[in-house]
């Protein structure tokens, strides 16, 4: 009782402070017509507040009696200071029309994803974005575009097509969630992960760090990763091919069409291709002995093939009164990769191979005052079909070499000839009700469900396994609700609280004796609460971030189950659990001069019980996942940029974390001392970063073409693969410090929007590795060519 009557004390003070406010807002146009300017900065200086004009071109803002500057600014148009007296609840409206720049005075132009950087001002969650449009004429895909933050770390097991697993303040693959476009990207295949998707596609990253808003409906523990589309009202197309390296290609398409009518269709179309035959350096089974060498030799990869295609078509409407947004949509996808080898570089194989397609239709619907004013929804939909083939029939043995021996059992590995189905579904509602300018509510929930299923029986019989006829499902929901306090846009706060639920059906062993197996069909359910907040003040050029949420992650489908490939489920995984803390400081300052300083670092705590660590076999090279205990994660990202207006760009980002072993005792009675404890966790990065550098030499005289170089170094310090108490210290395997430098040579005519981007990856051909011995491609070049058009629809 007591909560609640504080609660209505402080929304009846909030709504008291609100009706001594004033108002101002607007419309800002340009051109003879009056055409609207949408995402134009609008600035109050004397409290550094900045919002931004929606697809109608208007602004509002909130503030208290007193004189004020708006300063209203566009990159492509010149940027106009207003002053303005408000007086105590007051509405004032100031409406203006902004200039083209003209090319004479493109120097006052910063390029940088400055309206980006803007964004984290909006939320006190710890958000780092990056601007996807400034690596369009890039190589990049989405994977190696999100190394360019801190705190992230991509982990591959190869080159285009491999296995992929992203770090986030010390927490790996699944500990991270994926969205695109507020979508979970769990169920979507592996033909679309994210070192598939070139970079084209998005508009922009947002990464969240540990404590996640409601919105996502996610029990991640260590972040999420929301991918946003690019979806521009205008028409517009965007087309790229790239080639290079180990007879690597790629294509890429985005288009889309918004008529006069609100009628839209949206296309993104992607292929990649590579035989991946680049050398590794690695020890060669002798046939004959069954020995490895003690030498390690360079070899060339011989069975590395890899291609997938996709395509995207979404259909709908936008800005109807029946709907802000409404989009069907079908996802079409297929892949096909060989295997050359396991976990461990050693065990190499010849013929084992993967394929699969994906089916995935889907729907967005978005409206805001709906059925009442103030109130926003959204809902998002989705099922995917994914079918799998794995085949490892051979009866051969391999080296490095391409050579082989028959064997008496039929599989390189683990005989496989497993043909199955991947059922998931998806469906988010979310729902806001912004009472006024200081109070806002929303309530979000998430249902998602798995389900696999063997295709034929052939397989089934020739396994003969009964593990294999059992079923495997996996049901969760996520329920969330907050509540948002915003005052006069200084300083806001967000509470939040969510419910977690899971129901798991899969195959357990329950055979109480050693290297035997008993399956039974088990039924595992869990359900508990988690909460959270998160604060931001803004003080002059600097914001301020605090936050903290007791957190529960659910295992995945790949955890509980396997891929049928190499790695194996563990169908009575518990949930993780973590209380994560999170403090923080921004500075973005924009001089006079149109130079920019912008300096975040952050610090963090994850003290998590029951961590799901995923182990490698030695044997066959497989890998599997338990529940490890305790580990606590004590780290900090710092990253600073300076940007001399249009002409050059400095920066750099550094991650230290220091994740470490809590689990005192590691015998079921709980008396035997674990030897490696305070031990850091195993195969984990904890000291890594980058420094990057580009120069822009603009052409003004008659083609304005643009020419720009850019330069990145990269550093990983050395790390343990194995807890570094056990072993002897010097025959100890490790991941040496790895140093790489990459160059980008980039061509851009104006006016016909074509460039051509030359790409030095690996410079110096050093010793790149991800996960245990799996080594990464060397030195290696790609072209790119880019075409692309957009225009807008006169009114």
């Amino acid at each position: 009782m007591k909560v609640i009557i504080n609660i209505l004390i402080i929304c009846s003070f909030s709504t008291c402070l609100y009706s001594q406010m004033a108002v101002v807002e607007g419309i800002v146009t340009f051109n003879n017509q009056n055409q609207v300017l949408e995402n134009c900065s609008v600035q109050v200086d004397n409290i550094d507040y900045i919002t931004k004009t929606d697809q109608k071109g208007y602004y509002k803002i909130i503030l208290p009696e007193g004189n004020y500057g708006l300063t209203f600014s566009n990159p492509k148009f010149d940027t106009q200071r207003i002053p303005v007296y408000l007086k105590k609840g007051e509405k004032k409206n100031i409406s203006i029309k902004l200039k083209p720049i003209t090319y004479t005075d493109i120097d006052n132009v910063v390029i940088i994803g400055k309206s980006a950087l803007q964004k984290t001002k909006e939320t006190p969650y710890n958000v780092t974005v990056l601007d996807a449009k400034s690596f369009y004429n890039s190589s990049l895909d989405l994977a190696h575009m999100l190394e360019k933050a801190p705190g992230v770390k991509i982990r591959e097991a190869g080159g285009v097509g491999s296995d992929l697993s992203i770090s986030l303040n010390g927490f790996t693959g699944k500990h991270v969630k994926l969205f695109m476009d507020g979508v979970p990207m769990q169920g979507f295949g592996s033909a679309f992960q994210l070192n598939n998707i070139p970079v084209n596609i998005a508009d922009r990253i947002e990464i969240y760090k540990g404590v996640v808003p409601i919105e996502f409906g996610t029990d991640a523990i260590g972040g999420v990763i929301n991918i946003v589309t690019a979806q521009s009202t205008k028409t517009y197309m965007d087309l790229s091919y790239s080639s290079g390296s180990f007879n690597t290609y790629r294509t890429d398409l985005n288009m889309g069409h918004t008529s006069k009518s609100g009628f839209t269709i949206l296309l993104n179309a992607f292929q990649n291709y590579s035989d991946n035959n680049y050398k590794v350096k690695t020890s060669i089974l002798d046939l004959k002995t069954n020995v490895f060498s003690s030498e390690k030799f360079w070899v060339k990869r011989f069975h590395g093939k890899y291609h997938n295609e996709t395509g995207i078509l979404k259909l709908g409407f936008i800005k109807k009164r029946w709907a802000d947004k409404f989009l069907i949509g079908i996802t079409l996808g297929q892949e096909f990769s060989d295997i050359q080898n396991a976990n461990l570089m050693e065990i190499v194989y010849g013929m084992k191979k993967r394929m699969g397609t994906t089916v995935m239709p889907s729907l967005v619907y978005g409206k805001n005052n709906f059925l009442i004013n103030k109130l926003n929804v959204k809902i998002t939909a989705n099922y995917n079909r994914n079918y799998n083939k794995n085949t490892d029939t051979a009866a051969r043995q391999y080296n490095w070499l391409g050579d082989y021996v028959p064997k008496k059992t039929r599989g390189e590995g683990i005989y496989s000839l497993s043909k199955f189905y991947n059922d998931n579904y998806s469906s988010t509602a979310n729902l806001t009700y912004r009472w006024n300018d200081m109070h806002s509510f929303a309530v979000n929930d998430v249902l998602s469900g798995y389900k696999r299923k063997k295709s034929d029986r052939v397989s089934i019989v020739e396994i003969g396994s009964v593990r294999d006829t059992m079923r495997r499902t996996n049901l969760k929901n996520i329920l969330g609700g907050s509540y948002s306090f915003n005052y006069k846009n200084i300083w806001n706060a967000n509470v939040f609280g969510k419910y977690y639920y899971q129901k798991v059906k899969g195959p357990k062993n329950i055979s109480t004796l050693t290297n035997s197996t008993k399956y039974i069909e088990n039924t595992e359910k869990f359900n508990t609460n988690g909460y959270g907040l998160a604060v931001t003040y803004f003080l002059k050029d600097f914001q301020f971030k605090g936050s903290l949420e007791k957190a529960y992650r659910l295992p995945t489908d790949n955890e509980l189950f396997g891929d049928e490939v190499l790695e194996l489920g563990n169908s009575v995984l518990k949930a993780e659990n973590s209380m994560n803390y999170n403090l923080g400081i921004l500075l973005n300052k924009q001089f006079k001069n149109n130079n920019v300083i912008y300096f975040d670092v952050s610090g963090y705590i994850r003290d998590t019980k029951d961590y799901i660590r995923r182990i490698i076999e030695q044997h066959y090279g497989t890998a599997t996942y338990v529940n490890h205990g305790k580990v606590k994660n004590i780290g900090i990202d710092a990253e600073i940029k300076f940007y001399y207006r249009n002409k050059f760009s400095l920066g750099g980002n550094v991650t230290y974390q220091n994740l470490r072993n809590k689990e005192r005792y590691s015998s079921v009675s709980g008396n035997r001392k674990d030897i490696t404890y305070n031990d850091r966790i195993p195969n984990v990065p904890y000291f890594f970063g980058a420094i990057d550098a580009a120069y822009f030499i603009n052409d003004r005289v008659k083609r304005r073409n643009n020419l720009s170089i850019g330069y990145t170094f990269n550093f990983i310090e050395k790390f343990y693969l194995n807890w570094e108490s056990l072993g002897n210290k010097k025959s100890k395997y490790t991941l040496p410090r790895q140093l790489s430098h990459d160059l980008i040579i980039n061509y851009t005519l104006y006016k016909s929007s074509l460039s051509v981007s030359l790409e030095l990856k690996n410079i110096t051909n050093e010793f790149l590795y991800d996960n245990y011995s799996l080594q990464k491609p060397g030195r290696a070049y790609y072209i790119k060519l880019r075409y692309s058009f957009s225009k807008s629809h006169k009114k």
